[in-house]
């Protein structure tokens, strides 16, 4: 019995043999169906293909992988058996003012059957006053595949009473939508922010990007791959600083259901999907920060992302956040006097972008 991930995942890549009749089963459930039903349950699952693949992909929610859910991942595209998991946006009101602290929500920046549910939304985090106020733009994390802006509902008001607006976009998710679905979405809310956020007292001559976890890959990744925003008619110049909080810095170095779920398995979309490949002199000034906690891969990769950066001459700084782990560091960054967020407006300041 094949019980390894990584024989999973390399199941779920072999091309499909021609089926001779409707219900030849995929080869991974062939390999894994213990009791030949042609399905696989929760506990004839590796433990790590468990945690990501049954909860991305059992599209109806019988907490079993069908044949057709798998071999619609290896097809691309939405498939059938895809699915988007996300937290609650859909709240009863528009707006609403709490401490001083205006909250807009579910201001649309993309259109279309795709963004339904409301992935082409934003909501607005605004500092009381009338400004200009600096702007930050930031996106919420959930490994690419899960999460919703409703992750920010303590950490936007934080930043706002600090004196900066704070834009906080949905966008697309893996695996319905994979990779460059969420940086397309990251520069067309970059986009609506740059057009808009003067109507709500916002600076768009002082915008900053960050995130953590994936949300830190997607800022660091508009801060230095420039195709996205230049088909916006913007480019790099217009984001005046970035800082990606642990985020992932080399999609290589991503585990292979991450592959699969969010680039395909497809080796050159995980080298472009890699902030750390357009390492260039003139970029965006970026401060690097990860958990000490966090794990090794995820620390060797901003550790390695600064050097190259600092090598090509490009402006970044690096810093340690002390006693977190990867999961830790949001909740405590809502927390008056967090260290965290203190390193960031330390960074925002020097560079001009202050209250």
């Amino acid at each position: 019995m094949i019980r390894s991930l990584t024989s999973v995942l390399a199941l779920v890549l072999l091309p499909a043999p021609a089926p001779t009749q409707t219900d030849t089963p995929s080869p991974l459930v062939a390999a894994l169906d213990a009791d030949a039903d042609g399905a696989l349950t929760s506990s004839e699952l590796p433990a790590q293909a468990r945690r990501v693949l049954l909860w991305a992909l059992d599209a109806d929610d019988d907490g079993i992988l069908s044949a057709e859910e798998l071999d619609a991942v290896g097809k691309g595209g939405a498939g059938r058996g895809r699915k988007t998991r996300r937290g609650p946006d859909n709240w009863d009101f528009a707006e609403e003012t709490t401490n001083g602290i205006r909250m807009v929500r579910n201001l649309e920046y993309a259109t279309g059957a795709e963004y339904a549910g409301g992935r082409g939304k934003l909501d607005l985090y605004l500092p009381a006053g009338d400004g200009p106020h600096p702007v930050l733009v930031f996106f919420h994390g959930g490994g690419l595949y899960n999460g919703d802006k409703h992750s920010l509902v303590d950490l936007g008001p934080r930043f706002a009473s600090l004196g900066y607006l704070v834009a906080a976009p949905n966008y697309r998710l893996s695996p319905e939508y994979a990779y460059p679905a969420y940086i397309e979405d990251a520069a067309a809310a970059f986009r609506w922010v740059w057009d808009h956020v003067g109507d709500y007292g916002g600076d768009r001559a002082r915008i900053a990007v960050s995130g953590g976890s994936a949300g830190g890959h997607i800022a660091a990744l508009l801060s230095v791959d420039e195709r996205y925003l230049r088909a916006h008619d913007l480019g790099l110049g217009n984001i005046r600083a970035s800082l990606p909080i642990t985020g992932l810095m080399n999609a290589e170095r991503a585990g292979r259901e991450r592959h699969l779920l969010t680039w395909r398995a497809d080796p050159e979309l995980v080298r472009q999907a890699s902030p750390i490949r357009y390492v260039a002199p003139g970029l965006p000034p970026m401060l690097i920060t990860v958990a000490d906690g966090d794990t090794e891969t995820r620390r060797t990769q901003n550790v390695e992302m600064f050097e190259a950066m600092e090598a090509a001459g490009a402006e970044v700084e690096f810093e340690w956040l002390v006693d977190r782990t990867h999961n830790s560091i949001r909740p405590n960054m809502a927390k008056e006097g967090d260290a965290t967020v203190e390193l960031l407006l330390d960074f925002l300041r020097r560079h001009g972008i202050a209250p």
